[in-house]
């Protein structure tokens, strides 16, 4: 009797492959409990802005608004990665009293947050450039930008003209969060950069709108 062919199967997925395919679903569905006010690490652009329906997306691409925060009116704008809110920023730029000012959002952030980084630990983080300060407008605009008016960005005058200096840093488990106060030629500003623990490692790599990185590349169309 001739013997049978064996019939073939297609190949099982390896255990590297359902790893994946359960950290993928699970990125779906990752919702975390902190993030900005109502807006929660995870959310859609859909979710936030029915969480915040005074935001809306600027002529940049990016989802802002304006509101007032501690009786001072602020600037805010809400980055996603993959359609996912991964970090928010929040400019204050009528503060008459920094020092005060500092002091204010130093008690209330900790107050969410908990203790924060030692003065010492900030300094030898940022030396070392375990603090990285980039812009929640730095992810990808939710749809085209206009060019002029993204030229004209806050972040575009900060990441060119501005020096910053961290003044307090928190981080728990789900956010990181820096105070941060920052000096153009003509005047100062603060802000509070949240960012999502989760998502910051696939962020380390990405070219942005308002990086130095971003700029050195278009140094070479010139």
């Amino acid at each position: 009797m001739a013997a049978g062919c064996a019939t073939s199967t297609p190949d099982k997925p390896s255990a590297l492959e359902r790893r994946q395919a359960i950290r993928d679903a699970a990125d779906k569905t990752y919702r975390s409990s902190e993030g900005f006010q109502g807006a929660h690490w995870g959310m859609s652009p859909d979710e936030v802005r029915a969480t915040l329906p005074e935001a809306t997306v600027a002529p940049d691409g990016t989802l802002r608004m304006k509101t007032t925060i501690a009786e001072l009116p602020a600037e805010v704008s809400l980055g996603f990665l993959e359609n996912r809110l991964a970090a928010v920023d929040v400019f204050f730029q009528d503060v008459a009293d920094p020092r005060t000012f500092q002091s204010l959002m130093r008690d209330l952030l900790t107050r969410k947050f908990g203790e924060p980084k030692t003065a010492r630990e900030v300094k030898r983080q940022v030396k070392w450039g375990d603090v990285p300060v980039r812009f929640a407008a730095d992810l990808a605009p939710l749809q085209e930008a206009d060019g002029a008016a993204s030229a004209e960005a806050l972040e575009s005058a900060l990441a060119g003209q501005g020096q910053f200096k961290v003044l307090n840093r928190w981080t728990t488990d789900e956010t990181h969060v820096n105070l941060t106060q920052w000096t153009l030629p003509a005047r100062g500003l603060m802000a509070i950069q949240y960012e999502s623990a989760k998502y910051s490692p696939r962020r380390a790599g990405l070219i942005g709108r308002y990086t130095s990185k971003a700029r050195q590349e278009l140094v070479k169309d010139l």
